[in-house]
């Protein structure tokens, strides 16, 4: 008994001496503005957008997170965050929008690119609905916006004029809901929430950007297009132009557009459980290809599984025929590839070729 009395004391100093310096750890996580601290549910955005200076603080030092936010912060916020040009008025100017304007730039911007209607008044000091925001959030950072969509909130009814603008960033998780299933959409948007939001739309466009992510027009929704294996691809595209090369004939340029296709593909015969080129939702590879709004004038594509090295499916594809005829094409200059492992744990391979 007394053993294991002293194994409790020991284990109940641990356990306090643990427990204390989460605790410490935590509290030492600095505050990023007065009214700031680590426990604010939108610390981590409000953070990144300190860090990106798309929104700071006040000069008292606090961030104010519950402050309604003015059209024209709105404005300058949303321009900051696309980080492009500006562009000169081509023929208007709004009446209520002072020459001095410290905002004048991101709104003349954001009307020529059509974020903000042009109008005679821009109303600056006017508050911004949730709603409102919703579609300026779509059309600066072009959100593909459709009327098939996952999310639905209570209070947003089939013929409110945001409901697919709202519905389609509630898909990518760019907004949510205010509790209980509802939006709110004639609410005001505070400085917390536009931090978290354009967080949320610059980590989507960033997943686009690195081809993580891909618009499926045939099913009305972003999915996942990110290739498995980075280092196999590359080195399937090397065997490939070596044999090309071998020929006499130029190398295939390697085309991320057509690898996120590929990548589709592959993940198709696996969710689908076929392993044919014409697939029962995209029909065949060239079909497929005007589906994800890619632009060819010839279209080839060879798939394989079970080889589990590039230089195995590589050597397979070379000794078939038909398949060699793709990697030897004279008209192609692209190439996409995928890999991806099935559930079942073999890998399917997907190779496209295009005419570009």
């Amino acid at each position: 008994m007394k053993h294991n009395f002293i194994r409790i004391i020991s284990f109940s100093v641990a356990f306090f001496f643990i427990l204390n310096l989460s605790v410490q750890a935590k509290e030492s996580t600095p505050k990023i503005y007065a009214d700031i601290g680590p426990s604010h549910w939108a610390y981590e955005y409000i953070s990144d957008m300190k860090d990106k200076k798309i929104i700071l603080g006040q000069p008292d030092g606090k961030f104010y997170p519950e402050q309604a936010i003015t059209r024209a912060e709105a404005v300058q916020y949303i321009y900051t965050a696309l980080n492009i040009d500006s562009i000169s008025p081509s023929e208007f100017i709004y009446e209520d929008v002072p020459q001095d304007a410290a905002y004048k730039e991101a709104v003349y911007t954001l009307s020529e690119l059509g974020v903000i209607q042009k109008a005679k008044n821009f109303n600056p000091n006017g508050y911004l609905t949730r709603a409102q925001l919703s579609k300026m959030i779509c059309l600066a950072f072009q959100v593909e916006v459709d009327q098939k969509n996952k999310m639905k909130f209570r209070d947003i009814n089939s013929i409110h004029w945001a409901k697919h603008y709202i519905e389609s960033l509630a898909d990518i998780a760019v907004l949510g809901g205010t509790g209980n299933n509802y939006f709110s959409p004639n609410r005001n948007v505070t400085r917390a929430q536009m931090a978290a939001i354009l967080t949320r739309v610059l980590d989507f466009k960033d997943q686009l950007s690195n081809y993580e992510i891909i618009y499926d027009y045939l099913q009305k929704d972003y999915i996942s297009s990110k290739n498995q294996n980075p280092q196999w691809i590359t080195e399937v595209v090397t065997l490939v132009n070596t044999e090309r090369q071998k020929q006499g004939l130029k190398p295939l340029v390697y085309d991320y557009k057509l690898a996120q296709i590929a990548v589709v593909k592959a993940n198709d015969m696996i969710s689908k459980g076929y392993f044919d080129h014409e697939s029962p939702t995209y029909g065949k590879p060239w079909d497929m290809a005007g589906i994800f709004d890619y632009s060819f004038t010839s279209f080839g594509e060879n798939i394989a599984k079970n080889f589990s090295t590039p230089k195995s499916v590589v050597d397979a594809w070379l000794n078939s025929t038909k398949h060699r005829e793709n990697i030897l094409k004279k008209s192609f200059t692209n190439i996409g590839v995928a890999c991806i492992k099935g559930t079942d744990g073999k890998y399917y391979w997907v190779q496209l070729f295009s005419s570009k």
